[in-house]
């Protein structure tokens, strides 16, 4: 799933309300992730594959565990939150590519933080939410499709965060089509490859990642991000892949539209579902003249510590995201402050740099 979005606006919340250091959110972060990882390895890949949008099923339990940290709450106060959060869980692979699917994380993060403060408010919920024959891991896993040991094996020993790092999405769209991204765009930037020198395209990857992923003809912009044919076709048109790929009137780009039906996907047959190698894809063109292209990327669940973004990279996608929300003047000295958030003295530095304008109220209609 993705760790950091159940974690970072509970964070930020309420690091602002206790008054918390640069240093005091790190560590909340870090104590979600860790709970977020260590209930996955008990899962998954399961609970994916039943069909449990596990960024918030599992990143709420991430979002209590950040939350406790920083609210104070006791040992007795974390259980209750976290079992409370059992109840609070939510969200479907069924409602991706629909508004719904971002709703969960708002929805995941909203939970987690109510169950922390219930929990610090004398709230109650079953100290074996988690193993009772009734609780999480048999109803959402089922009997028998879990590991219970692997949350607690060598807890901390090392972090998980630490060990396997963190994968940064370098696209605004879902992580499994970042391989065929980025194969095209190596074909565009070594190959020369323009739109109209395609006859054929074929995108071969893990199955995992087709069920979510294959839809060949999106209409709006949030099926355009679950379309890894769209978003292999953007990056062969404009060479990049970016917020603007996504609004509703980009799927309906023409250059980019002819490219579709030209475009096949399936399994790659040295990809294989119960392999390691989860995120990977390769991408063959058959030009007009026949000639014959291919490019191929394993092992890239994001831009991890193997292969990081540079900072231009990153300050490339920040400033992308936050131009949509902040006036240009705000958004370098943010991203500095973000670049050093561990000698921040006060959060609310950060925040207030960060806040939006209040926009005027609008009658109905307007």
């Amino acid at each position: 799933g993705h760790p950091s979005v159940p974690l970072v606006p509970a964070i930020i919340a309420f690091g602002e309300m206790t008054g918390a250091s640069g240093k005091d959110v790190l560590t909340a972060y870090v104590a979600g992730f860790e709970t977020e990882s260590r209930i996955a390895r008990a899962v998954n890949f399961h609970h994916y594959e039943k069909g449990w949008h596990p960024t918030t099923t599992l990143g709420i339990f991430g979002t209590v565990a950040a939350s406790a940290l920083l609210l104070g709450l006791s040992e007795d106060e974390t259980e209750t939150a976290l079992a409370l959060a059992v109840s609070l869980a939510s969200g479907v692979k069924a409602n991706f590519g629909t508004m719904t699917k971002p709703l969960h994380v708002g929805h995941c993060v909203r939970n987690g933080m109510l169950a922390a403060m219930l929990a610090r408010q004398g709230f109650t919920a079953a100290g074996d939410a988690f193993e009772h024959g009734h609780g999480f891991l048999n109803v959402f896993n089922g009997p028998g499709n879990f590991d219970a040991e692997k949350i607690f094996d060598n807890w901390a020993d090392p972090l998980d965060i630490v060990e396997k790092g963190l994968g940064l999405k370098q696209f605004p769209c879902c992580g499994s089509t970042h391989p065929a991204i980025n194969c095209m765009l190596k074909l565009v930037r070594d190959d020369g490859l323009k739109p109209g020198d395609v006859a054929g395209i074929e995108i071969l990857t893990n199955s995992r990642r087709l069920p979510h992923t294959d839809h060949p003809d999106p209409r709006t912009g949030l099926e355009g991000k679950f379309s890894i044919q769209y978003v292999t076709a953007r990056a062969l048109t404009d060479g990049r892949v970016v917020f603007a790929h996504f609004e509703d009137s980009a799927v309906a780009d023409p250059e980019t539209a002819k490219l579709l039906p030209l475009i096949g996907v399936g399994e790659h047959p040295d990809m294989a579902a119960e392999s390691e190698n989860q995120f990977c894809a390769e991408v063959i063109v058959t030009t007009r003249n026949g000639t014959r292209l291919s490019a191929r990327i394993d092992h890239e669940l994001g831009r991890g510590p193997s292969n990081p973004m540079s900072r231009d990279e990153l300050w490339t996608k920040f400033e992308d995201c936050a131009a949509l929300a902040l006036p240009e003047p705000r958004i370098r000295p943010l991203f500095e402050m973000l670049e050093n958030l561990e000698t921040l003295g006060s959060v609310a530095d950060l925040t207030g740099l960060a806040a939006l304008q209040a926009a005027p109220v609008r009658e109905a209609g307007e």
